[in-house]
């Protein structure tokens, strides 16, 4: 296979909130993008790396880059270049923002290396019009049952249409920290300090559908997650929908068949993963990624877990210790309340 680090950049791409890093390497390294544009408010932030290739110790989320001309274009001829912000980030600019209609293209200039995306145009999506959830109870003893979040959305007409999907939670944690003081084995948990919020992201899953057999309809009973039944409590989620183009859309689900395809010899064999984003010299060195243009919208939801006939798993719960831990911000943590935090 002429690109062996292909592989790796499916599971990168993919990758849970806790990555998975195979270290894969040995062969050429090529460069990587990660990034959306949309309709939304800025900043965007474009994070390009390098691979890691097959049988090697390197690990890719160490190697980004830096000093890039990082830049997109519209169908209008206005160029807007993003600024680097260090640790492979290229962040945009104040007041730029995607707007439907347009058709935008991704140029990047690294080490006398010229590439660019095809353009790729911001296509409408409709507004999200329900959403739904009913209770499974739990498979065993040992675990929560869940409440499978479904939306519906009444596709456009006379259009071809390509939707994708994510969320995020919020929770207030019940504790900041499990900490167990030296020469004991007791386990403690300490509180926060102040107000903090734990975070959850559905980074990692592919959650995609198209009008195919709906086209004009309404697409309805897409399941978009899934909340476990561990409290009473109202369960914050913020669903965004997004639409995708129809290269885009195919590109997605070959990287969610390879990187399904695992753990068996009959698997069908990993094939190369060509994104839109070309070097402009025939002979260069490839550019791995997809630079996908969507327009979004997104709703705020508090799922009710009331209509369960059982009571909720309990988690552990722990002794707890005097002193408090300060809300440190993260991916995962933050002090800031959540839009729409009731």
């Amino acid at each position: 296979m002429r690109y062996l680090p292909v592989l790796f950049l499916a599971l990168l791409l993919a990758s849970c909130i806790d990555p998975y890093d195979p270290k894969l390497v040995g062969g050429e390294r090529y460069l990587v993008f990660d990034g959306v544009l949309t309709n939304a408010p800025g900043p965007y932030r474009f994070v390009l790396s390098l691979s890691a290739g097959y049988n090697s110790t390197q690990s890719v989320f160490d190697q980004r880059v830096t000093g890039a001309v990082v830049s997109v274009a519209d169908d209008a001829g206005v160029v807007t270049r993003f600024l680097d912000a260090g640790k492979g980030s290229y962040v945009s600019p104040a007041g730029f923002r995607g707007q439907v209609g347009r058709r935008y293209t991704l140029a990047v200039r690294y080490k006398e290396q010229t590439y660019q995306s095809e353009p790729e145009p911001m296509q409408p999506v409709p507004d999200i019009a329900s959403v739904t959830w009913t209770y499974l109870p739990k498979p065993s003893a040992n675990s929560p049952g869940v409440f499978p979040v479904l939306i519906s959305l009444n596709d456009p007409t006379d259009t071809e249409n390509y939707y994708q999907w994510d969320w995020t939670h919020f929770e207030q944690p019940n504790f900041c920290v499990l900490y167990r003081p030296p020469n004991s084995n007791i386990t403690y948990q300490k509180n926060c300090c102040s107000d903090c919020w734990n975070i959850t992201r559905s980074t990692g899953e592919i959650i995609m559908a198209s009008d195919q057999l709906v086209n004009g309809n309404t697409l309805a009973g897409q399941r978009i997650a899934e909340v476990p039944y561990i409290s009473n409590d109202p369960y914050y989620l913020t669903i965004g929908q997004q639409s995708v183009s129809r290269r885009a859309y195919q590109y997605w689900q070959t990287v969610q068949t390879l990187t399904g395809n695992v753990g068996s010899v009959f698997d069908a064999t990993p094939a190369t993963l060509t994104g839109n984003i070309k070097n402009q010299k025939a002979d260069g060195l490839p550019m791995l990624g997809y630079f996908q243009v969507s327009a979004r919208k997104q709703r705020i939801v508090y799922i009710t877990r009331l209509r369960a006939a059982t009571l909720p798993y309990a988690p552990t719960a722990y002794p707890l210790w005097p002193d408090c831990e300060p809300c440190t911000e993260s991916l995962y943590r933050t002090g800031t309340k959540p839009e729409g935090w009731k």
